[in-house]
């Protein structure tokens, strides 16, 4: 990663669905909160099942969300790109990570603790409302391609 906040940084945070919609002064409350990550391509960021601390903001690169079977194996959920951001169920529902996260390529990443993000949220109900709908939006965007993955399986067993 580089030493210092690049312009290609500035420019993610002000693209990114999360941010989009904020003013430059809210903007700025995150982008001052920021902690900066290199991941080389595989590493872990987030486990599956453990708890979660941070919402991370992809500032380069790829990642792929992944989840384990009852059979154990690893399934892809999803690639996840520059502007993309992943960690929000956890700030949204104060449980365990629900799949895991690995860097696919060389990733730089924007991360935030969840305590100063709620702190921001609550400080200021005009950026929660702006942050808190985009949340909702890409989750609910997500929750409709897993349903549109679920319609693909050759069959689905009845369980009512």
């Amino acid at each position: 990663m580089k030493d210092s906040f690049t312009q290609e940084h500035m420019e993610v945070f002000k693209t990114a669905y999360l941010f989009q919609t904020l003013d430059p002064e809210e903007l700025d409350l995150f982008v001052k909160k920021a902690r900066y990550a290199d991941m080389t391509p595989n590493s872990v960021i987030i486990r599956e099942d453990d708890p979660g601390e941070q919402l991370f903001l992809i500032l380069s690169g790829k990642v792929r969300v992944t989840k384990r079977t009852y059979e154990g194996i690893e399934q892809i959920l999803g690639i996840l790109e520059t502007g993309d951001f992943f960690g929000e169920m956890v700030l949204l529902d104060r449980r365990s990570r629900s799949a895991s996260v690995y860097a696919h390529s060389r990733v730089e990443l924007a991360k935030f603790q969840h305590t100063e993000v709620t702190s921001i949220l609550n400080d200021n109900p005009r950026i929660g409302l702006k942050v808190l709908r985009a949340f909702s939006e890409v989750i609910s965007l997500r929750l409709r391609n897993a349903n549109d993955k679920l319609r693909s399986l050759p069959f689905i067993e009845r369980t009512f």
